[in-house]
């Protein structure tokens, strides 16, 4: 990255010192001084970014075009249809590496441009100047084969063999001879309708770029269309060994030139503007809670609810945490207040044997039951093969409609013959309450 941004952003300074002064420092420290370069990336702000915003956020701050690019912008949408897909940026690599190659921007028939096609696309079409740059071995097959049906003696067992085509089959019998002379007949022909096509493309004028194979004898190999063109110079005179560019015809244009309105518009300009800018606000049913007690109560229980499913030990409580504040989700003030919150629950005197390395837990673990309807319990805790206790969390005052929900759980796992040793619903408050069902 350093090396692309010394070249990109025209710093005077040394490529190799302005390296050495910024490869070893820490991601903060060193966004702060690439300002003085003229770059403006935030990563805090970054990391509160949705993904698209994320790559968007990257071009602005980076100033990696200056106009509208046709190849950045079909990045972009795809970034944007991988996002709406719920890829997470991981899985975009994984995407981007597979796929990349086959990736292309989509370009409108109207523009002024070259187009590029297969000879057999073109069969039918007409264009002003067509470019043929191939050099085809009139006679190469992958890997042929063909069936030869009238078999040498000792071969009596069978009717026909699926054989190798090379040059051998000449020598199997006659049949061998008249098979392989057949082949390299149509192939001929083949070959050839596909140059006719190729050079009857063209109104007004054709270039063909092909190899000048010549031997040391000074013969041309005329398997390939390169020697087919090289024989038709020598038989008109023209062929000179130290000449590679011959012209036919008459250079002067022969069709009148229209002016055709393009229907296509040119963005001059790349458009990016931060969301924010914007004045966009989102407007829910829940915001009559926001600013309340009772709202800020629910987002916080949700929110530790959320990272409880990605806790399995006490160790993970601290690591866990931290991520949501480095993603922007927790703000840092109240990281401690989080941790403290969480470490109750893990180092609960009734709770604390079943956030151990000695147990196995599935957290949020989709169950299907008996009539099709799927249960998710918020904690299993396996001691052995067949015997569970389920842990539900849940935030505000206990209520009984919660013991229904968690004897159901219990219910699904019995029919898939679990043994339920205990269903414990945790109530997330200031305090930490554990009920037993």
């Amino acid at each position: 990255m350093l090396y692309f941004l010394q070249e990109h952003l025209k710093v005077a300074k040394d490529k190799h010192l302005f390296i050495d002064s910024l490869i070893h420092q820490p991601n903060e420290k060193l966004f702060l001084e690439l300002k003085e370069y003229g770059t403006f990336f935030d990563l805090s702000t970054f990391h509160q970014l949705p993904f698209y915003e994320k790559i968007e956020e990257i071009i602005r701050s980076f100033q990696l075009i200056a106009s509208s690019d046709a190849y950045v912008q079909f990045f972009l949408d795809v970034v944007l249809e991988q996002q709406r897909k719920g890829t997470s940026i991981q899985e975009f690599l994984d995407y981007w590496s597979e796929k990349k190659d086959k990736l292309s921007i989509v370009a409108p028939e109207s523009g002024n441009a070259v187009q590029v096609m297969t000879i057999h696309k073109s069969k039918g079409l007409e264009f002003p100047v067509v470019i043929f740059p191939y050099d085809l071995d009139v006679y190469r097959q992958v890997n042929p084969k063909v069936w030869l049906n009238e078999l040498p003696e000792n071969y009596d067992k069978f009717k026909e063999l699926l054989v190798p085509f090379n040059k051998e089959l000449n020598y199997v019998n006659d049949r061998g001879f008249e098979i392989y002379e057949q082949q390299r007949e149509e192939l001929e022909l083949d070959n050839f309708n596909l140059l006719y096509v190729a050079l009857t493309r063209a109104v007004e004028q054709l270039y063909i770029v092909t190899e000048n194979k010549i031997s040391s004898k000074g013969e041309e190999n005329t398997n390939f269309y390169s020697g087919v063109f090289i024989n038709y110079l020598k038989k008109v005179g023209e062929w000179n060994d130290e000449v590679l560019e011959y012209s036919f015809g008459n250079k002067e244009r022969v069709s009148i030139l229209k002016e055709k309105a393009s229907g296509v518009q040119i963005q001059e300009c790349f458009i990016s503007t931060p969301w924010k800018e914007h004045n966009i606000h989102m407007l829910a049913s829940a915001s009559k809670l926001w600013d309340t007690e009772q709202g800020k109560a629910i987002e916080f229980g949700n929110l530790v609810h959320e990272m409880m499913a990605e806790i399995k030990t006490k160790e993970d409580v601290e690591k866990v945490v931290y991520r949501y504040e480095q993603q922007g989700v927790l703000p840092r003030e109240k990281s401690s207040e989080v941790i403290k919150n969480i470490q109750q629950i893990a180092n609960h005197s009734e709770l604390k044997e079943y956030f151990s390395e000695e147990v196995v837990v599935f957290n949020e673990r989709e169950i299907v039951d008996i009539d099709g309807q799927i249960v998710i319990p918020d904690r299993l805790v396996f001691y052995s093969k067949d015997e569970v206790v389920i842990i539900d969390y849940k935030t505000g005052k206990p209520s009984k409609a919660y013991h229904q929900q968690l004897l159901r759980y219990g219910r699904v796992l019995q029919a898939l013959n679990f043994k339920v040793l205990k269903k414990l619903l945790v109530y997330i408050d200031e305090e930490i309450l554990v009920e037993e069902v």
